[in-house]
């Protein structure tokens, strides 16, 4: 049985400690919402002040990524239900006015 390790992309790991700097959320809080380990953000922090000229040697290309590959996956499911949501709450404005419109016609 072998381990199966999460690899992350250079550009995911420099987002990640931009938004450790720049949001009011609690490390522990941002690495829930993003799907990381806590301690992740803390080992990338110290190697990219360790390695500023070269930080996240041992990275993922853009194209092999697992942890980028199940998040598209979870994006795609998320923009589906987005867009029947969106669809049915058209519909229910459209029904409301056309109800408000009978109603006013009725009255005059």
């Amino acid at each position: 049985m072998t381990r199966k390790y999460a690899s992350f992309t250079k550009e995911f790991k420099l987002e990640a400690l931009r938004m450790a700097e720049s949001t009011e959320l609690s490390i522990a809080q941002l690495a829930r919402n993003l799907g990381i380990r806590r301690n992740m953000i803390y080992k990338w922090r110290a190697e990219m002040a360790k390695n500023k000229d070269k930080p996240f040697k041992r990275t993922a290309s853009s194209g092999n990524s697992s942890q980028q590959g199940d998040n598209m996956t979870d994006l795609i499911a998320e923009n589906k239900r987005l867009k029947k949501a969106l669809k049915l709450a058209q519909m229910e404005a459209e029904i409301l006015k056309k109800a408000e419109a009978y109603f006013n016609g009725e009255k005059s």
